[in-house]
């Protein structure tokens, strides 16, 4: 439960960050590493990640709105909460990326559409990366997209101990080339089709010969980037995440597998599982118009397109602005302290609300 304090402006007393996952769940994604034997030189950091903060005050006016800034252990890949909160991080920084540059320009609404491309069991155990990375780019040709961006996971995010489960997440911006111009691209498919055609690209990079009977699942959906900041920031965390955030959704936040309970368990063996997803990448890969190396040529589109200079903002810009702005008072947008004002412990006063969080 989170309580929030006011001033007599209906101001907050205190700025506090989002924590992500509550005091139980940390106590209990701590136990269950600990009896798997994970993580061992890593116990104490999960244990006391974000136990204690500590509490800046506006340098202009102490009377303002004070930040609290928790002490997290930093330890990505596998303490959760530290994961969560660089995944919606890097979601933001990618956010504003899109949003400044491109749907802040344009005169269409800028959609991102997710696609999920998955495969035949057969395929999951030996396809190496850079055959799906072709399939993958065929697929968007075959469409017409000149604009998106992959990122190859190896796990089923509802069982992530379990076996291989190769697919990809492909987010898509409906922004094409023409006549030295930007113009608005398809962004709603036929389903049908897409199956059909991922169907055939299958058929064209790998032993198989799937007929038309054969089932291909394909998952699509669509969002604005301008007016559904929510759905975008949620596609691109997902995109962002380590493999370690489903072992922590599955065993700990929703319960729906308990590892330790697995007739099956076998601790060596599930040592190995969890290591071996702590690797698993989670990077994703821009291509086409998105690519580093065609930034300036799409400079050079947009200036076309909109006849104003414009440059384009590189990533870097973002996580400065990001970053300076979080040192900033809300009230007044000096800074704050650089010494903390008071320092304590963590009892509890701001356990996340999932409903309310951005």
């Amino acid at each position: 439960m989170s309580f929030q304090q006011l001033t007599l402006e209906n101001r907050p007393v205190e700025n506090k960050p989002f924590r992500y996952i509550t005091l139980d769940e940390q106590v209990r994604y701590y136990e269950f590493i600990k009896k798997v034997g994970v993580f061992k030189d890593k116990h104490e950091n999960i244990k006391t990640c974000a136990s204690e903060y500590y509490t800046y005050e506006c340098v202009s006016d102490p009377t303002h709105t004070k930040k609290v800034k928790y002490l997290n252990c930093g330890v990505r890949g596998i303490c959760p909460r530290c994961s969560m909160s660089y995944a919606r991080k890097r979601s933001e920084i990618m956010y504003q990326y899109i949003k400044q540059n491109l749907a802040d320009n344009l005169d269409f609404d800028l959609k991102m559409n997710q696609i999920v491309l998955t495969l035949p069991k057969e395929l999951h155990e030996n396809l190496d990366k850079k055959t799906f990375a072709k399939m993958i780019k065929k697929f968007m040709t075959s469409f017409g997209i000149e604009a998106y961006g992959y990122v190859i996971q190896y796990r089923h995010s509802s069982d992530p101990l379990s076996s291989k489960y190769i697919h990809a997440h492909v987010l898509t911006l409906n922004i094409k080339e023409s006549n030295d111009k930007l113009i608005q691209n398809d962004y709603y498919f036929d389903l049908d089709k897409m199956r059909d055609t991922w169907k055939n690209t299958i058929n064209e990079f790998t032993d198989l010969d799937l007929k038309e009977s054969d089932p291909v699942n394909i998952h699509n959906e669509y969002s604005s980037v301008k007016f559904d900041k929510k759905k975008i920031i949620h596609i691109l965390a997902y995109v962002y995440r380590y493999p370690i955030q489903d072992l922590f959704n599955v065993q700990v936040r929703s319960g729906t597998i308990d590892y330790l309970e697995r007739k099956q368990f076998d601790q060596a063996n599930t040592i190995l599982q969890i290591e071996e997803i702590k690797k698993d990448p989670k990077n994703l890969a821009w291509c086409g118009l998105m690519t580093s190396t065609k930034r300036e040529y799409l400079e050079k589109l947009l200036r076309n397109t909109i006849n104003e200079l414009v440059i384009i903002k590189p990533i870097p810009y973002f996580i400065k602005e990001i970053d300076e702005r979080s040192k900033k008072c809300p009230d007044c947008n000096f800074n704050y302290s650089e010494i903390p004002i008071d320092k304590g412990k963590y009892l509890g006063d701001n356990e996340p609300d999932f409903k309310n969080f951005l």
